[in-house]
């Protein structure tokens, strides 16, 4: 699906051409037809005056022909520019935040023009356009560290990231050295590497193992000399690009650190671009996803189907090793855990009381929580109780509430092992997919309350004529097929019409809950009972035959007269009379032919003097 040409060009004109302004590579925007809409300063510069012309074909703003394919390696000629480049094309699709096709991003990526060893202004100019023609994060690393060493001339090279929010460097690419050296985190401590974040000036050593601030691992790799810069972009150090010298006698002078420092504030403008270009398309794929997930909930009214949409929706916007969805049952105000899994799979359903657990608390509170560093105190504050024996320990998490209009019907938390897995626009995701939810959720429960309604009796709870005589014939038909024994018993309250007379209709329906009540206690999960009119009810009973289902019977009869029913005009005794028929193993028959054998077996019961079963 795609949009109409004006449309298309207004929604890129307004969310893409903004993003556009900030990069500095070669990038045009285009629409669905390859017509021009806006493009970088650096395709400007390289397409000449052609590139202020919006609606022109991109092939021939290029120099190729209208039967060019935009995508790989070509060699293009735009007009006017007095330019003959090989160049890679990679084109990247956009859509708008309905997963409509808008158009696509053209980036234009140059191949450098090689030069004279002895020609460093030029190699430089070479490692530059290279640097700035990557737009993806680890490539542009690699290509920094591995181009800055054969440039200087150096033996290894690193390239650390700093995370501001946490004060704390983060792997980064590794050239020539051992890699387990910067495995995980390296948060603040001394060392040169932090003097030069916290002054923004460069650090250079000639023989570093004298350094008393030289860190012992890289000593013994046989770091002899260290040169690091910062990775600076609008006045914000990203990081620090580092060079070392692995053999003794090599130095680093004042050219290789102005060279470095040069390529440091290239590598920044080009980091700071690719996390931009990153996070747009990223934010791309996430409006595709929600998108694409709001039409899919609005389809579904299975609940069990629902929370497998919401867990593997989630689980493509971020990382997803735990999740949880509660929904807030408010006459017994208690939150009931519905969906639980995490890396060892599925957990039982439980239900908590609204004072207890995470998700009780966000419920009670409503608020939204990002938290990016777990441990069992920090838990505790909120409620938050484990699933079972060998859970997955909780290093991030998410949870919010499920909310509709102003109503909170649950609550939902995303968690991960590792920590500060989770940003704040993973958060904001999350709250974007639980509204969509919450609806879907809301709008399944009703339609399987509705369901319910539909076939259950009522007064006493239990299945209705119709939805009773459906289980009925199917279960009959089953054991026809695969030749098993099927019982059915039919009971009545004695002397009803007595007790409405006597006790009152509201005393009459209490006792006939009362019945279904205890039968229903004291049948198995596979047995039905259905109410068939007036004070008679059915019981099914698979697998059951003969002196079994006698017994089921004598047993029901005993469960149902033990004790008086309490109503509101005093306790009641009850008694019922039952009869009992069934299929034997191999026999075949229809349900209307089982209920005239259990209807006569319930009239011998009752002219035998009532309270008592009769099989047929």
């Amino acid at each position: 699906m795609a949009l109409s040409a004006a449309r298309a060009v207004t929604f890129l004109s307004q969310s893409w051409a903004p993003v556009l302004a900030r990069l500095s590579d070669a990038v045009l925007l285009l629409d669905t037809a390859d017509g021009l809409v806006a493009c970088t300063i650096a395709a400007r510069a390289l397409l000449g005056g052609a590139g202020d012309l919006p609606g022109t074909p991109a092939r021939a703003l290029l120099g190729l022909s209208p039967e060019a394919t935009l995508v790989g390696e070509l060699t293009i000629c735009p007009p006017g520019s007095g330019l003959v480049a090989r160049v890679e094309l990679r084109r990247t699709p956009l859509f708008d935040g309905e997963g409509a096709l808008a158009g696509s991003l053209l980036v234009i990526l140059a191949e450098a023009t090689p030069v004279r060893d002895n020609d460093i202004e030029g190699r430089l100019r070479k490692v530059a356009l290279t640097i700035s023609s990557a737009l993806d994060i680890d490539l542009l690393l690699d290509r920094v560290v591995r181009l800055s060493a054969e440039l200087i001339g150096a033996g290894a090279g690193a390239l650390p990231l700093y995370d501001a929010q946490f004060d704390r460097l983060l792997p980064g690419h590794v050239v020539g050295l051992d890699a387990a050296l910067i495995q995980g985190p390296l948060y603040r401590g001394s060392g040169a590497i932090w003097d030069l974040i916290d002054t923004g000036e460069a650090f250079l050593h000639n023989d570093y193992a004298t350094d008393p601030r030289a860190m012992r691992e890289l000593v013994r790799q046989g770091v002899q000399a260290v040169l690091g810069v910062p990775v600076v972009a609008s006045d914000e150090i990203l990081g620090v690009l580092i060079l070392y010298h692995l053999e003794p006698g090599r130095r680093f002078g004042q050219r290789d650190l102005e060279l470095l420092e040069c390529i440091g504030r290239q590598a920044g403008v080009a980091l700071q671009n690719a996390r931009r270009y990153e996070e747009a398309m990223r934010e791309s794929r996430r409006r595709q996803v929600l998108y694409k997930a709001s039409v899919a909930f609005g389809t579904s009214l299975a609940p069990e189907q629902l929370y497998l949409m919401i867990h593997h929706t989630i689980a493509r916007l971020m990382p997803c090793d735990t999740i949880a969805i509660a929904l807030y049952d408010e006459p017994t105000d208690e939150i009931e855990y519905v969906y639980m899994v995490d890396g060892h799979g599925r957990w039982p359903s439980r239900r908590l009381s609204l004072k207890r657990g995470m998700l009780g608390f966000i419920v009670r509170t409503g608020l939204s929580l990002r938290i990016t560093g777990c441990d069992p105190e920090i838990e505790a504050l909120f409620g938050a109780e484990p699933f079972g024996e060998g859970e997955d320990a909780t290093g991030s998490l998410l949870a919010l509430a499920l909310s509709v209009g102003e109503q909170t019907i649950g609550a939902i938390t995303v968690q991960a092992v590792a920590p500060d897995a989770y940003t704040p626009d993973d958060l904001s995701a999350l709250e974007t997919l639980a509204a969509t939810a919450a609806i879907a959720l809301q709008n399944a429960h009703l339609f399987a309350r509705v369901q319910e309604l539909a076939t259950i009796d009522p007064l006493t709870g239990v299945s209705n004529r119709r939805q009773f005589f459906d289980r009925a014939r199917r279960e009959i038909e089953r054991a026809a097929r695969y030749g098993r024994p099927f019982s059915l018993i039919m009971l009545d309250a004695d002397h009803f019409k007595q007790i409405n007379d006597h006790y009152g209709h509201v005393a009459g329906d209490q006792v006939l809950q009362a019945i279904a009540a205890r039968c229903r206690a004291d049948l198995r999960e596979v047995d039905v009972i259905g109410r068939y009119g007036g004070e008679e009810f059915l019981v099914l009973l698979p697998e059951t035959a003969g002196l079994q289902a006698m017994a089921v019977a004598d047993r029901l009869r005993d469960a149902v007269g033990r004790t008086p029913v309490a109503t509101d005009a005093g306790p009641v005794a009850v008694s019922i009379s039952i009869g009992v028929a069934g299929f034997a193993a191999g026999s075949t028959g229809t349900i209307e032919e089982l209920l005239d054998q259990v209807d006569k077996a319930l009239y011998r019961a009752k002219a035998a003097g009532r309270n008592q079963a009769r099989s047929s």
